[in-house]
């Protein structure tokens, strides 16, 4: 059998009825499979930019030496697993998404004015939340599912003519009950009748 070059995949976003990020309160049910439909907890995110999504995966390991120094082995010591990307929405749900629901105020339009958000930020960390992030080419469907992360560093926020104001977090992601702090999620879409 040859090589099968639809497995060759994107990670371009799902966004057919939501948006490509999505956030649960901690302990919502969680998807289990890329075809899953999110909880209605889950709240859109906005547009995320072309930068996409970076998944960065740290284990680090200790060495076990024999006698004679040689290295006969690796044992996982931690995990420190992250992702990383780019908000171009500074909506309500986006602004809380990257700096946490207590530290984002919205305030309803008036006569006076429009409908007006403010963000706080201070030396406090936002309330870890659970993420989904959805993508797909073409049949193909990848989810990526964090039980439990928060943003815990962002990068620098542009403010110019010639680019969208880039929101950038960085999400830590924490074990869940079965020590596993993400979940990767892939159906290729080619059903088969019963």
């Amino acid at each position: 059998m040859g090589l099968d070059t639809s497995y060759v995949l994107v990670g371009a976003p799902d966004q057919s009825t939501t948006g490509a990020i999505c956030t649960a309160p901690i302990g919502t049910a969680l998807p289990t499979s890329a075809s899953d439909i999110l909880n209605t907890a889950f709240k859109d995110s906005g547009y995320v930019s072309d930068d996409g999504l970076e998944l960065n995966i740290d284990i680090s390991t200790n060495d076990i030496a024999d006698w004679a120094g040689s290295i006969i082995r690796k044992v996982a010591k931690s995990s420190d697993n992250t992702i990383d990307f780019s908000l171009i929405s500074a909506d309500k749900e986006g602004l809380c998404q990257c700096f946490g629901d207590e530290n984002v105020t919205a305030t309803a339009a008036n006569a006076t004015h429009g409908a007006q958000l403010a963000v706080s930020l201070g030396a406090t960390l936002p309330a870890p939340k659970s993420w989904a992030f959805k993508m797909k080419d073409g049949i193909h469907k990848v989810l990526l599912v964090l039980p439990n992360a928060q943003p815990t560093k962002w990068g620098k926020i542009n403010f110019k003519a010639s680019d969208a104001i880039k929101l950038n977090p960085t999400l830590s992601c924490y074990p869940d009950a079965s020590g596993k702090s993400v979940y990767i999620y892939f159906d290729d879409g080619k059903t088969v009748s019963a």
